[in-house]
């Protein structure tokens, strides 16, 4: 009678850990330390991720290879000692990409949320305070938990500056600021992995931006391809569809992005599925 309980109680245990088990799809994004931030370390090539998944994940359709637009982009500069400026527990572990979601909130088109494109499942909400006069923006993850806000300067006529926080802490000094103008990006900051001053900027226009890294400060420096940023492809939700490097803080990309949004002309989103 024991031996026939022990089995049947092994047996029932062990599909129902392997039914939760098939829940929880890897993420190419993870965290790697929880409530402080890692230095000195490359990302790591192995991420088991639970706590940023979501049950009943689907993958968007991706543009064909053979399309102009992939064609023309450069390809992107893995970075094997990491790039990070927000949090380093955030360095993509393999090339990814993201799949920013855009809403209509009151009176313009608004980046809500991030999900991992080859899973469908949630990584971040941005949520915006009410009635802010900076538009102050916090990226939260899916315990709701501020990883990073973002402000704009109260008065932008020509060029928006962008400040950047750590969690929720704005009374504290910023962890490097940026320029924005007419989706032209200016940014200058200290990389967490390796300790040089870095330089971050875009080319392109009509949606299609690429990021670029100088590492030191020298302008003759190669500007190397860590991000491209684009409109989602047809049959996709309304948004943007974001490429990043190895390596590099996906944070970091989300709240650079979100700021190239923002530069953006409300009027080209006609429809959720074109950009023109």
């Amino acid at each position: 009678f024991f031996f026939f309980f022990f089995f049947f109680f092994f047996f029932f245990f062990l599909t129902s850990t392997r039914h939760h088990w098939a829940f929880y799809p890897r993420s190419m994004i993870r965290r790697r330390s929880e409530g402080r931030r890692t230095t000195g370390a490359p990302p790591s090539k192995v991420s088991p991720s639970s706590s940023h998944s979501v049950s009943c994940a689907v993958a968007f359709a991706l543009p064909e290879l053979g399309t102009p637009s992939i064609k023309k982009r450069r390809p992107l500069g893995t970075q094997h000692l990491g790039l990070a400026a927000v949090d380093a527990g955030y360095c993509c572990h393999e090339p990814t990409q993201l799949h920013l979601n855009v809403e209509w909130r009151i009176d313009r088109h608004v980046v809500s949320g991030v999900l991992e494109n080859a899973t469908g499942q949630l990584l971040f909400e941005v949520r915006e305070k009410p009635l802010s006069l900076h538009r102050q923006r916090s990226l939260l993850d899916l315990t709701e938990v501020p990883v990073a806000t973002i402000r704009m300067s109260a008065f932008r006529r020509r060029k928006a500056t962008y400040s950047l926080y750590p969690r929720a802490e704005i009374s504290k000094k910023p962890l490097f600021k940026f320029t924005m103008s007419h989706s032209k990006l200016e940014m200058v900051f200290t990389d967490i992995m390796t300790g040089e001053t870095c330089r971050l900027g875009s080319n392109g226009e009509q949606g299609d931006i690429e990021i670029w890294l100088q590492r030191g400060i020298s302008p003759d420096t190669t500007r190397q391809p860590i991000a491209h940023m684009y409109p989602a492809p047809a049959g996709t939700p309304l948004g943007y569809s974001v490429d990043i490097a190895e390596g590099v803080d996906a944070v970091m990309v989300i709240l650079v992005c979100i700021a190239l949004h923002d530069s953006e002309p409300d009027h080209k989103w006609r429809t959720p599925t074109t950009f023109v």
